[in-house]
């Protein structure tokens, strides 16, 4: 039984934290590329983690900050390479967000996330006890009654997000409802005649996430950016808790960014911090690069660097010349 893949830098990928997060922000169109390396030193083949896509925000009537609908297509890979063991997601998101003021503009959005979770191992790298030949490996047959190794499920999520933006600062607060369905995993769910011994209900648990953010400009060249987040699922639950940085230089097409974040994770070892993540980064234009690193609070393994995690960040975020119509044209 799994949970969810997990991303340090939870923000750079608003809408997979949260479906009413599509199209909340500044621009028509915005594109993500993550990649997660996780636990290098504490196995022979660690989890590898790459999540790509984006969103784009149409706005409704005939001024440019009135009611908005968010689109996005996000697409997730997580594996584990010594199995061959993959898990897939393909999502579409979309999002309404409506206008609840003028003076300070504050919007409520609601969104939805529907999508397909696939499954799929490789048999051959796997061995069965059955399979030893008491000499030297593991070369026979297996007696073992294997399921489809290739499995697809059904996914939805709802959100919600309230946003306001006053003249220093701007505030996102929100929470959502992932794995609505509840969609069963299990590979031997698929057999045509299962061992009635056979737990075969791996339902996904349901997960809560609530988080919220502010960034706040304190002078022309320095902002900072507070951020909060809840997440729950099954008997597991985490909270990160940051601050980011910017400073912007004197051609203000550039900013160095830097911050550092707390992980406190309730799970099977009790309640305790889990990582210390710092972070850096750079904005340069309308792209943001940012490298992050887990630093494990627990020594597993034999070393404190064992559940070492890099993780590296690109986002892009721009204007499309027709964001009225449905195809954007740039």
């Amino acid at each position: 039984m799994g949970q969810d893949e997990h991303f340090s830098q939870i923000f750079a990928i608003p809408i997979h934290l949260n479906p009413a997060l599509s199209g909340a922000y500044d621009g028509t169109y915005r594109m993500t590329v993550i990649y997660r390396d996780q636990w290098n030193n504490a196995l022979e083949s660690p989890y590898k983690t790459f999540a790509a896509g984006g969103d784009t925000k149409f706005t409704i009537g005939p001024k440019t900050n009135s009611d908005h609908f968010g689109m996005g297509l996000f697409f997730v890979s997580d594996r584990v390479a010594q199995f061959q063991m993959n898990r897939t997601k393909i999502s579409g998101y979309m999002a309404y967000h409506k206008k609840l003021t003028e003076r300070n503009p504050s919007y409520l959005g609601a969104g939805l996330k529907v999508g397909v979770i696939q499954h799929n191992v490789n048999y051959d790298n796997i061995s069965f006890q059955d399979q030893f030949n008491q000499i030297d490996g593991f070369t026979l047959e297996t007696g073992e009654t294997l399921p489809p190794n290739n499995i697809g499920v059904f996914d939805t999520s709802l959100g919600l997000n309230y946003f306001i933006k006053t003249e220093k600062s701007t505030y996102f607060v929100g929470a959502a409802f992932h794995h609505l369905t509840r969609p069963n995993i299990s590979f031997f769910a698929r057999l045509l005649n299962p061992n009635p011994s056979l737990d075969l209900d791996q339902k996904l648990d349901r997960k809560i996430t609530a988080h919220l953010s502010i960034d706040r400009y304190i002078n022309y060249s320095l902002s900072i950016q507070p951020r909060i987040v809840y997440q729950q699922q099954g008997t597991a639950s985490q909270i990160d808790a940051g601050l980011n940085a910017e400073y912007t230089l004197e051609s203000r097409r550039t900013g160095l960014i830097a911050g550092l974040w707390l992980t406190a994770a309730n799970d099977l070892d009790g309640t305790h911090l889990e990582n210390i993540t710092p972070l850096v980064g750079i904005r340069h234009g309308q792209f943001i690069i940012g490298l992050s690193y887990d630093v494990p609070m627990r020594d597993t393994f034999g070393g404190p660097f064992a559940f070492n995690t890099f993780e590296l960040s690109i986002r892009f975020t721009g204007e499309h010349s027709n964001e009225n119509s449905f195809c954007p044209t740039f």
